[in-house]
């Protein structure tokens, strides 16, 4: 929420908020980064690590969040991105005026390679002033950090345990794969001396006490067991799950495929040993209600779904926000509504490719991260109760029905759900926690543990219902049980 009238949520926001985040049912806030930034790509190019930006509020400001969700009996996870500064980094600036120790800070090379940016184009810009190229894979705006110089990596140290000693009790670490990269050999994640480096930071700097969660994208259960040890990260996302109607990369996609997400499902619940990092929904993807289910007729009835299915998988359970009131895409249709640089980038690399605008912009009402990144909606007056000034980006049109006050006050709540369903999941982790039998069939999805058995119709018409329903009822959608399933319905029964 924005409490000081410039459009963006801030810290005080945040604070304001925090009965509501607790009564949810949360034990950690994960905040997107709120360091020094020109807000390029939404404050992952940061220009100075250790300064809260004017934009969200003052240093001072985060320490007073973290005592107060520290009395709430909750903690702080803070984003960082180590892999990349701003292009306005003091270290960039000095590299660029031919300070030879900031120089080794950055990857430069004579000529470029064949390497592309993930954000679209050439990973590599050319600089007058030095006559060299640089090296970035995300932005021209976020040169990549040298890893292998040794003085990079201590003033990372330092500034990590900057925010420790603030308080600051959990990391979550951007593209972290990536600090392992070798350019000149074709390499980008999860290079030679990844694991090596990961470890290194985790002796200079983390704790016990401390959870860190690495971003793998589609890292493989090998990467995943090398870089979550004692020695390395608590946890990382993997987004498998969440990719799994995408072909040829995220712009591209398919219908919703059961039989994927039981493999998916299966490969990452019963075979891998770690602690699986369970996320429907982020920053960086679009809603999933709006991706998977039904985001209109069915909003409610889709959103219960996932959270059931999501919350009764073993592992630690990461929520969005919004998701606990089922806000959905935007759905924008004009190019000019959306902020994000990818977004930008891809629609004019699709346009290059022969797309239509109607084309483009119906994979991007369906892909972008902005999609995800809105305000948050609060109530039905202007603005959604986000801001009393124009927010830096639009609220979705439905904010009149989606909201929090409203969902509140339905009787078919469901941040209500949400609170029964995550403190089911706390109460009965030792249940959870068992392997599973993952199976689906024409549209309907399976998941049987020795406690409890979950069926899911992912379909908008009826289905058979093949499970005993005059067992006990622990969750459902809908207020009967029949032996079809309703359009997006959820049950979950007692075996035993």
């Amino acid at each position: 929420k924005d409490t000081d009238g410039n459009g963006y949520g801030d810290i005080n926001g945040i604070i304001e908020k925090l009965d509501y985040i607790k009564n949810l049912g949360v034990d950690y806030i994960w905040l997107s980064p709120c360091c020094k930034s020109p807000q390029n790509d939404n404050g992952y190019d940061i220009s100075d690590y250790i300064t809260i930006d004017p934009l969200f509020g003052s240093n001072e400001d985060y320490e007073h969040l973290i005592k107060e969700t520290n009395l709430r009996g909750m903690k702080i996870m803070m984003d960082l991105v180590l892999n990349h500064t701003s292009n306005e980094h003091e270290w960039f600036q000095k590299a660029i005026k031919k300070d030879f120790k900031y120089y080794d800070y950055y990857i430069w090379r004579d000529k470029p390679n064949e390497l592309k940016s993930i954000f679209g184009g050439s990973a590599w810009t050319y600089n007058e002033a030095l006559d060299k190229y640089y090296f970035h894979l995300f932005d021209k705006t976020q040169p990549d950090l040298n890893w292998e110089n040794p003085e990079v990596r201590k003033d990372i140290y330092e500034l990590v345990n900057y925010w420790i000693e603030k308080g600051v009790e959990g990391f979550r670490l951007d593209v972290i794969t990536l600090i392992g990269k070798e350019p000149d050999k074709l390499i980008t994640g999860h290079g030679p001396k990844f694991v090596e480096y990961l470890q290194e930071l985790n002796e200079n700097t983390f704790t016990d006490k401390l959870l860190t969660v690495g971003e793998g994208w589609l890292s493989s259960i090998e990467n995943q067991d090398k870089m979550c040890t004692d020695k390395g990260l608590s946890q990382a996302f993997h987004f498998h799950r969440m990719l799994i109607n995408t072909i040829n990369g995220k712009w591209h996609t398919k219908p919703m495929d059961l039989d994927a997400l039981c493999k998916c499902c299966d490969t990452w619940q019963n075979e891998y040993k770690g602690v699986e990092a369970l996320v429907m929904n982020n920053h960086d993807a679009p809603r999933l209600i709006s991706r998977w289910l039904n985001d209109d007729k069915y909003r409610k009835e889709s959103s219960k779904l996932l959270i059931t299915l999501f919350a009764l998988m073993h592992g630690n359970l990461y929520l969005y926000q919004g998701e606990e009131i089922g806000m959905t895409n935007a759905h924008w249709d004009d190019i000019k509504k959306y902020n994000d640089v990818e977004t930008l980038n891809i629609y004019e690399e699709l346009k290059q490719e022969g797309y239509d605008h109607k084309t483009i912009m119906e994979k991007i009402m369906l892909t972008s991260r902005d999609n995800a990144r809105v305000p948050m909606q609060w109530n039905d007056s202007k603005n959604a109760g986000f801001s009393t000034e124009k927010p830096w980006l639009d609220v979705v049109d439905n904010y009149k029905e989606v909201n929090v006050e409203a969902d509140l006050a339905s009787k078919d709540s469901i941040y209500k759900y949400y609170q029964k369903v995550l403190k089911f999941r706390k109460e009965n982790y030792e249940h959870i926690k068992q392997k599973a039998i993952f199976t689906a069939q024409d549209g309907v999805f399976k998941m049987q543990k020795p406690e409890f058995t979950l069926i899911a119709n992912f379909t908008d018409t009826a289905r058979p219902n093949d499970i005993d329903i005059t067992k006990e009822i622990l969750f459902n959608n809908y207020d009967n049980a029949k032996n079809m399933l309703e359009p997006y319905q959820v049950l979950v029964v007692k075996n035993l």
